[in-house]
């Protein structure tokens, strides 16, 4: 009774994600008004605050593509907080900050390692703009990302904004043309139902805006987080989407706010990165749960169905792996998954390469790897992330401390 109870489950889960990409699929063709309303006339002052450890050179470039930025240059500056760093990101943040002097950039350095949620804290202190818009250090700026991000906050509910994370290197191997496919389908159409009323449920760290106003509310919840008195430092970006639903804002994704990232290019990177995600998600549910009557009153039920049955499909899925491949352990490797996930390779390579060329992907057939990559997130990253609840670092980008000369400006 108990196997089939959880493969009802799971295929429910998986029904409301295809009935999603359906969705998105029909409003993003069919009811153009459901986008939000612009006002390119809006300009308001933007903090732009890049918290950042171990990114080397990146650091660099990310400022670089800012100061690009068509955006009045008067009206927005650049916040750079290095978490003590080992390596010589922040000799390049000074380097940053002499080069491009078009536009206003501060940096600081934390006196302790504080995780990136702290670091945007820290960086705001130091910020009076009307919106803040914190990033990874390791994207690259459209020169219109500014500009489309703060247009949407004509609308007066609007909290907070986000824009699509492009991928910069998606043919560097097999691993990256499926985060590719991944990538593109999840917001160009993964995520449609959720702007269509508001309530987007995760808003990407890469490129997060948001009013002040409601940040400043939100701060002290920020630095309080904690898994059973241990202090959170990751999955900042879903916290602050969840708490500024809570609030009573609309949350939004604006396509055209564009943003560049280089994605995970081998296994153990990609499974570090994912365990990261998989953690947020996994605490966001238990939060969820914990406050549901809460959310059943004041949200959306899209947001409902989301911030629960998709959090729920990875734990049920965990257990539904274990239970086929106890009784079936090459049931997964059939030629029904394989020709399901190569049909759906084939369709948005070609939407991929039609709409997106930068991120074409030139050996489609690579993403049948996708039924893999989907075997070993189940039956690893979600009991992984339950029982590492506590981990506060920021994992793809520890390294070992090294040497950084004095006075290095890289010149």
């Amino acid at each position: 009774m108990a196997p089939i109870l959880l493969w009802l489950i799971l295929v429910l889960c998986l029904l409301i994600s295809i009935v999603k990409y359906l969705m998105g699929i029909i409003l993003k063709f069919s009811f153009p008004s459901t986008k939000a309303r612009k006002d390119y006339t809006y300009e308001p002052t933007v903090s732009v605050l890049m918290p950042c450890y171990n990114e080397g050179k990146t650091v660099y470039e990310t400022i670089e593509s800012i100061s690009k930025s068509s955006y009045p240059n008067q009206k927005f500056e650049v916040i750079a907080q290095d978490d003590c760093s080992v390596d010589d990101s922040y000799e390049w943040m000074l380097k940053a900050q002499r080069d491009f002097t078009n536009i206003r950039i501060r940096t600081g350095r934390n006196e302790i390692n504080s995780g990136k949620a702290r670091s945007v804290c820290n960086a705001l202190q130091h910020s009076s703009a009307e919106i803040i818009i914190s990033i990874d250090s390791d994207c690259i700026f459209h020169r219109d990302a500014i500009r489309e991000l703060t247009a949407c906050f004509a609308e007066p509910r609007m909290g907070s904004v986000g824009g699509r994370v492009g991928v910069r290197n998606p043919n560097d191997s097999v691993i990256t043309a499926i985060q590719t496919i991944v990538y593109y389908s999840a917001f160009q159409l993964y995520k449609i139902p959720e702007n269509w009323t508001r309530s987007v449920c995760c808003i990407s760290g890469c490129l997060f805006a948001i009013r002040r106003s409601l940040l400043l509310e939100i701060e002290p919840a920020i630095r309080s987080r904690h898994w059973f008195g241990i202090p959170v430092n990751q999955g900042e970006d879903r916290f602050l989407t969840h708490q500024t639903l809570l609030r009573g804002h609309g949350t939004y994704i604006n396509n055209d706010a564009l943003c560049w990232t280089t994605v995970p290019n081998t296994l153990s990177v990609l499974f570090k990165q994912q365990l990261r995600w998989r953690r947020s998600i996994v605490r966001d549910f238990f939060f969820t749960l914990r406050t549901l009557p809460q959310h059943v009153w004041k949200l959306h039920p899209n947001t409902v169905l989301t911030l629960v049955l998709v959090p729920l499909g990875a734990l049920v899925g965990f257990l539904v792996v274990v239970t086929a491949l106890t009784s079936d352990p090459l049931a997964w490797a059939g030629p029904v998954p394989l020709v399901a996930a190569l049909g759906i390779a084939a369709v948005l390579t070609w939407v991929i390469k039609k709409y997106s060329a930068k991120e074409a992907i030139a050996h489609p057939l690579a993403f049948a790897a996708y039924v893999a990559w989907s075997l070993v997130s189940s039956l690893f990253l979600t009991p992984l992330a339950l029982c590492t609840m506590d981990s506060a670092d920021w994992g793809t980008r520890t390294i070992e401390p090294q040497e950084v000369p004095v006075g290095n400006t890289h010149a």
